[in-house]
């Protein structure tokens, strides 16, 4: 209880304050932190951390000429304050719906319920809670990752062994794992990444509002076998006219390649996980045919063979 009565009177220092606060002015103002410098500096900097992966924006100013030792920290309402979405009652009473319904678990919860409460959905918790109808993890890289993509503040982390640099778009939720899309500064172009796979931490950086968003936004999680961390491939399909329709539906005509006289059409689906892909195609049975590339045919031969 110390430590919680300690955050929200840190919370609401930094927001009531009309310039930054030195850490010296923290110190003196908030109870519960050590008299120790050093120990003071570690508490300090751990819930200022927990903060912002709480998804309180606490900005960091250092004055004109000054260096980090003079820096000061607030809370910048027009930041932290959620302006009115325009939402109807109708689609309050979903919201709140939908807040009830899930629940979400681990001590990362508060960071990602954090837009429901202030858009009047309710917090997930508390006695008046029916119960839930499904449980979702909350881990510490989706709840950073939550507070990144309503900042719109751009975010580093480890990844398959490698730096990335990622104007994080969307988070989705799909069989049992969180998956945030965003846009691959190192790969120039749009990437999905499993957060349980995150090595180390995930940070923000800079300020936000520091990108924009596609302004047609993908809704639904993307389909399977667009939901793995292997290099893409365009995988070239041939589906015959019997199941043509129906693969044309659950591709996308945007995947359409050519279209043949005897109604059997050759598609080309972006692919980043080929177990996925090759479930898709089994399900075709000898109505598909995977064309290429040569390395991906030669897998998928060989895997049903395995099989056979």
């Amino acid at each position: 209880m110390e430590r919680l009565e300690r955050l929200v009177n840190l919370v609401a220092a930094l927001i009531d304050t009309p310039r930054p606060l030195s850490r010296a002015e923290i110190g003196a103002r908030i109870d519960g932190y050590s008299s120790d410098p050093d120990a003071f500096r570690r508490n300090f900097e751990r819930d200022k951390d927990l903060l912002r992966q709480m998804g309180f924006p606490v900005v960091t100013e250092i004055p004109e000429g000054g260096s980090s030792e003079d820096a000061g920290y607030r809370i910048p309402r027009e930041l932290y304050e959620l302006p009115d979405p325009g939402l109807d009652e109708a689609e309050l009473a979903a919201l709140r719906l939908a807040a009830s319904a899930v629940q979400m678990e681990g001590e990362w919860t508060d960071a990602l319920v954090l837009a429901l409460r202030k858009l009047g959905g309710g917090a997930a918790g508390g006695s008046e809670r029916a119960a839930a109808a499904a449980a979702v993890p909350a881990e510490e890289a989706a709840a950073a990752a939550f507070a990144a993509v309503g900042e719109r503040r751009r975010i580093h982390f480890a990844y398959r062994g490698e730096e990335r640099t990622v104007d994080p778009w969307r988070l989705s939720f799909h069989r049992g794992h969180w998956y945030l899309a965003g846009f691959d500064h190192g790969r120039g172009e749009e990437r999905l990444f499993r957060l349980d796979r995150v090595e180390g931490a995930l940070a923000a950086s800079g300020l936000p509002g520091a990108f924009d968003r596609p302004t047609v936004a993908q809704a639904a999680p993307p389909p399977p076998w667009r939901m793995g961390d292997d290099d893409e491939i365009p995988a070239r399909l041939w589906v015959d006219a019997d199941q043509a329709l129906w693969a044309r539906q659950a591709l996308g005509p945007g995947t359409v390649r050519e279209e043949r006289a005897d109604g059997s059409v050759v598609f080309e689906v972006p692919i980043t996980s080929v177990p996925a892909f090759r479930s898709f195609v089994l399900g075709y049975l000898d109505h598909a045919e995977v064309l290429g590339p040569p390395a991906l045919r030669e897998d998928i031969a060989s895997w049903l063979g395995a099989l056979a």
